[in-house]
């Protein structure tokens, strides 16, 4: 019998017995679908953490003891915060051994009212000192804002696309940050001359009833150590030489976001052992399907023999058919996880804290084909069995509908 034949006859088993058919497809449909959205939640987190780790260019970031939880929320999934310490910390720490750059951050919150564009971190900083705005804006050829101006970030659209109003004060936008992919995305970038503006506003304090000076006020310290230095050992120098009433702590920026780190790393293991999990049922469950199919068409197989098929086309029968079961799942599991990460992406986001979900085209057809290999495996190893019984019985025993 020709090859043609063989895999002709196997679409008609398979549509012959519909329920059996699709329930075999279903569990192939499970396990591409749970590798489908396991992994796109997974390296999504993970390349959320490079990318905000790299974005940050520093090696350690000085923040209020009681806030480093505050800091991490804040680069890795955006919280606003407000936090801040006096300025006269910041010479302590920058004539210490080993630091080769030391550059401060005043963060604000801005409202979610009319007297504001929009509800963004506000962050100042010191273009002296910087290395970290400016190395972005550098790369984006934007020049370094002035007092009054602001650099915005690219998930920020103001109503007048030169303007931004925050608390009733007019400010230029001089430049839009490119697309990142981290918190930085929705943060409004200004000097500190500018933060004071704001502060000094009417509306300000209005709100919080008080005039901050917001030169002497700090969030964060940014801290590039000198080529060479042991980045662990300079955070702990910095701990150690602090007075002992100091309200801060030095951390490096894995610690800062070691929190965020190993939760990553525990999904993508709980991750890899549950499609483990379902990829063993999925071969248990059709293998048992399988088998007790082969044993119901002994006469079947029986009869194709007589008609001149030999032990290697039923075998290679049963074979297409799991070739067929785990394309059909394999696609439609890569499919549906693919439709649904793309129609639900904010719904997700919201729902399992995550930040930032990659849904781009190239990446999602890449990995559903990945998804269909593996679907396309299990089904074939489930099968193998059931093909090798087919293959070693005999005509009479076949013809007889014993039981392989």
């Amino acid at each position: 019998m020709k090859q043609f034949i063989i895999q002709k006859m196997a679409v008609k088993n398979l549509t012959r017995r519909p329920v059996r058919s699709w329930s075999m497809i279903f569990f192939v449909f499970m396990l591409s679908f749970s590798l489908m959205l396991s992994t796109v939640l997974v390296d999504s987190m993970k390349d959320r953490l490079e990318k905000t780790t790299d974005r940050l260019g520093a090696d350690i970031i000085v923040v209020p003891k009681e806030y480093e939880r505050s800091m991490a929320d804040s680069l890795f999934l955006g919280e606003k915060c407000d936090f801040t310490f006096d300025k006269k910390w910041v010479e302590d720490v920058a004539s210490l051994e080993g630091v080769e750059s030391c550059s401060p951050q005043l963060y604000m919150q801005s409202l979610a009212a009319g007297c504001c564009s929009a509800q963004v971190q506000m962050i100042a900083f010191e273009p002296e000192t910087d290395f970290v705005v400016s190395a972005w804006l550098a790369e984006s050829k934007i020049k370094m804002p002035e007092r009054g101006e602001m650099i915005i970030g690219s998930q920020i659209t103001p109503e007048k696309e030169d303007e931004v109003i925050f608390f009733n004060e007019p400010f230029k936008v001089v430049g839009h940050l490119e697309r990142s992919g981290t918190n930085y995305d929705t943060c409004v970038f200004m000097t500190y001359e500018t933060a004071q503006e704001i502060m000094s506003s009417e509306k300000w304090y209005e709100t919080f009833r008080e005039r901050p000076d917001s030169s002497q006020l700090v969030s964060s310290l940014m801290i590039r150590a000198e080529e060479g230095t042991d980045v662990k050992a300079l955070a702990r120098t910095i701990n150690f030489r602090l007075a002992e009433d100091s309200p801060l702590a030095a951390y490096t920026t894995n610690a800062i976001m070691s929190e965020a780190i190993q939760s990553t790393q525990s999904m993508g293991s709980y991750s890899a052992i549950l499609v483990a999990l379902i990829a063993v049922l999925v071969v248990v469950a059709l293998l048992c399907i399988f088998t007790i199919t082969i044993n119901e068409r002994t006469k079947e197989f029986g009869i194709l023999a007589c008609l001149g098929a030999d032990s290697g086309k039923l075998a290679g029968m049963v074979l297409t058919e799991g070739v067929l079961i785990g394309l059909l799942g394999g696609f439609l599991g890569a499919a549906v996880g693919t439709s649904a990460l793309l129609i639900f992406k904010n719904t997700l986001m919201t729902v399992l804290h995550i930040p930032e979900l990659n849904t781009a085209l190239s990446y999602l057809l890449a990995l559903g084909f990945k998804c269909m290999l593996l679907a396309l495996l299990v089904s074939v190893v489930a099968s193998l069995y059931s093909a090798w019984k087919v293959s070693r019985n005999d005509l009479d025993g076949l013809l007889r509908g014993e039981e392989m």
